[in-house]
Formats: C-alpha cells, sequence, structure tokens
C-alpha cells in the first residue's frame, strides 16, 4: 500500500502538470481561432469565453490518456536512472506488483476519462450547438468590431464604424451595400456615410439604423449618373441575416443515445468514445518497458520512439472511426481491431525486453574492454 501511495503521488502530480501544460497550448490555439472568426464577424465576442469553457472535455478526451502515458513513462524512467528501480526490487517488487500497480493508476484515469469522454464532452457540445444556433439570427451590428471593415456572409454590404458604444452608438460610419449580386460587369451601389448613428428597435420588435449629418451616394461606378443625398436623419431597416445551418455535430449527442443507434457515424461516435477508455491500461502497461532505461541513457532516451508509438495508436483509432464512419468497416470490427494488435504490441514489449537489456549489457561490455 505504501508502494501504490507512492507510485500514484509520482505519477499523479506529474500527469496534473502535463496535462495542464498541454491543455493550456491547446485552448490557446483554439481560442486564437475564435478570435479571428469573432474580429471577422463570425460570431459575438461575448460567447467566446463560453466556447472555449464548453470545448474543454473535448480536449481533455485525449489529453489525458496521452499525459498519463507521458507521466507514467517519465516518473518510470526517473526512477531507472536514479536506481530507485533497482532498490525497489530488491525489496521485492516485482513485475507482476508494478503491473499491478500500474494498473490501479490506470483504473483511476479510465473512470476520470469515461467521466469527460461519456458525459461532460457531450453536455458540453451540446451548449457550443446551441450558442452557435443563437448566432444565427445576429445582425452585423451585433458582431461589429469598432475600426474593422466587415463584410456580411452574403459578400453584399461591407460595414465599418470607428467606434460605438454598448448602448448601441455608432460614429463615422460608412456601408457600402451592392444592390445587384451579379460578378460579371457594373453593379448598383449604394454608400452611406455619417458622422454619428444608432441602432433602435421599434415596438415590433424590429431594428433600424438611424443615421445623422451624412452622405448617401448611389449609382454605378463609372457613370455619370450618381445620385448625391446629403441628410440630417437617415434610417434604414436591418434585416436579419440567417447563416447557413450547421451539421448537427456527433460528438454532441448523448451516450445513451448512440447507444441505440444503427447509424455508422453514431456507431463510430460511441466506438470513439469507449475506446479513448479501453486504450489507457495499453498504453499504462506499454510504458513499463518502454521507461526501462539505462542510467547512463538518461530517461528520455526512449521517450520519443513511445510517444510515437502512442500517437500511432491514437492515429490508428482515429483513422478507424472514419472508416467506421463512412462504412468500410464493418461495426463489429470497428475500432476494437486496433485495440487488440496494439494490446499484442504492448506483449511483445514485455517478450522482447529481456533480449534488448542483454544485447544492451553486451554492447556495453564490449565498448568496455
Amino acid at each position: 500500500m505504501i508502494l501504490f501511495r507512492y507510485f500514484s503521488r509520482e505519477v499523479l502530480v506529474t500527469l496534473l502538470s502535463v496535462t495542464g501544460i498541454v491543455l493550456v497550448i491547446s485552448l490557446g490555439w483554439r481560442f486564437s481561432g475564435y478570435l479571428n472568426e469573432a474580429a471577422n464577424g463570425g460570431f459575438s465576442k461575448d460567447i467566446l469565453f463560453l466556447l472555449i469553457t464548453y470545448r474543454v472535455p473535448k480536449f481533455l478526451e485525449l489529453i489525458i490518456p496521452i499525459s498519463f502515458f507521458l507521466s507514467t513513462m517519465l516518473v518510470y524512467g526517473r526512477f531507472h536512472v536514479d536506481s530507485e528501480m533497482v532498490v525497489l526490487q530488491a525489496c521485492g517488487l516485482g513485475p507482476s506488483r508494478l503491473i499491478g500497480i500500474t494498473m490501479g493508476l490506470s483504473l483511476f484515469v479510465m473512470v476520470l476519462t469515461g467521466v469527460v469522454s461519456l458525459w461532460l464532452k457531450p453536455a458540453g457540445e451540446t451548449r457550443v450547438e446551441e450558442l452557435f444556433a443563437g448566432q444565427r439570427i445576429l445582425t452585423e451590428f451585433d458582431t461589429l468590431a469598432p475600426g474593422r471593415f466587415q463584410t456580411l456572409r452574403s459578400g453584399k454590404r461591407v460595414t465599418y464604424a470607428e467606434d460605438f458604444s454598448g448602448r448601441g452608438a455608432l460614429s463615422r460610419v460608412f456601408i457600402n451595400e451592392y444592390k445587384e449580386t451579379n460578378f460579371y460587369g457594373p453593379k448598383d451601389v449604394i454608400t452611406v456615410v455619417s458622422e454619428t448613428g444608432k441602432t433602435q428597435l421599434d415596438e415590433n420588435g424590429n431594428r433600424f439604423l438611424v443615421l445623422k449629418d451624412g452622405y448617401r451616394y448611389s449609382g454605378q461606378p463609372g457613370e455619370k449618373d450618381y445620385q448625391v443625398v446629403q441628410y440630417e436623419e437617415y434610417g434604414q431597416l436591418i434585416e436579419k441575416e440567417v447563416a447557413a445551418k450547421r451539421e448537427p455535430q456527433r460528438s454532441a449527442k448523448g451516450t445513451l443515445e448512440l447507444l441505440g443507434s444503427q447509424d455508422s457515424k453514431d456507431l463510430a461516435e460511441i466506438q470513439w468514445r469507449i475506446s479513448v477508455i479501453l486504450m489507457i491500461p495499453v498504453i499504462a502497461l506499454m510504458a513499463i518497458p518502454l521507461s526501462k532505461v539505462n542510467p547512463r541513457q538518461g530517461r528520455f532516451s526512449r521517450l520519443i520512439p513511445g510517444m510515437i508509438l502512442c500517437f500511432l495508436y491514437v492515429i490508428a483509432l482515429s483513422s478507424a472511426r472514419n472508416s467506421l464512419a463512412r462504412q468500410n468497416l464493418s461495426p463489429e470490427v470497428g475500432l476494437w481491431l486496433v485495440h487488440v494488435i496494439f494490446a499484442l504490441i504492448t506483449v511483445s514489449l514485455f517478450w522482447l525486453d529481456p533480449f534488448i537489456n542483454r544485447l544492451r549489457d553486451l554492447i556495453g561490455g564490449s565498448g568496455a574492454r
């Protein structure tokens, strides 16, 4: 029990550190993408942090298993380099007991990953879908960023405001609108500029843009029949531009709903959620022989081969999921074949480990002579 607590403390502390670092990097990369999309008027900046928060479980679904593999290799590798493992083995820590301790740790990580993958991720993705659905009916002024030219999704209007307040007040407004959508040839263009403006709602809930002290230009570029109107107040109805409906994401479906479905894409999603849980004991056992290093080699000498093998495992699962979703793979085979293959690889690593150590000792001995 003392050994289990010692191993647990070392592995779980390292797991927490590695998971935190990888999660921050992943969220930073995703946040920059959302920030760029919000700046271009794709959605309101008010939902940025909500999107990132609800997307955390989706990142953790894979980050936790991979971080657990990394932390196990790092801790066990340090034990070998510092000769702690030799001392522990001399005190009675045999291979079977080390496997038992590792499986006990992997059981805890499996439960944690199961909660994230089977419950938290679909709940978070459902909230993300609801947020994006609410953004579909926003007008350009709901997502307008000050000091940026913003194009509507239809490409018919470009809007610019130098500054605006939370109450809908705008300053130095520029609106350029194409009245005809023919790509070739001249288009009828209406350009409106104004020093100030504001948006307001009428009693029916319609939103109007009211501009003051500006000019309205209309006509075709290059023609002489341009019309220029100077106005003190100019009102225009802001039509809600409904964006294309997003295809529902399988990751947002509940686990029980997926279990009762016979759709190939649903089967691929549920097998993926189960697979990220089943891969944990396999990679945990894989880390035991891979982390066994000579003190002169350093604990990072086998880290890169181990990470390559782990990533091949994840890539193989992802490829099998895509094949199953496209009906190129039968559900009976599905992602389970990948687990069988890598379980056999793990067994072969244990079987080959004595021969590798003997070969390494022979090479080291010949080098010493």
